[in-house]
């Protein structure tokens, strides 16, 4: 009666990054310029009826879910310039 099939397909982390030809960035008195974003658990696919599927697994927990809240989506963007 409470037991959920628990499987999950999570993309947890992603980064993509573009460099700029140098040709472009030197007119601006820059020798290297990279652009990127990051983004962390970005998307979760599940039949799971809890917040998380991914449930403690510590000695405590022992497979019950609490109802703990997900993992934070966080995103990221970014800039590497080298002068």
């Amino acid at each position: 009666m409470y037991i959920q099939d628990g499987s999950y397909l999570r993309l947890k982390n992603i980064t993509l990054g573009y460099t700029l030809n140098p040709r472009l960035t030197k007119k601006i008195g820059i020798s290297r310029l990279r652009i990127y974003g990051r983004a962390e658990n970005l998307f979760t696919w599940t039949k799971y009826w809890g917040f998380d599927p991914e449930i403690g697994s510590g000695s405590t927990s022992l497979g019950v879910d609490y109802g703990i809240y997900p993992q934070a989506r966080t995103y990221t963007v970014g800039f590497n310039i080298s002068f």
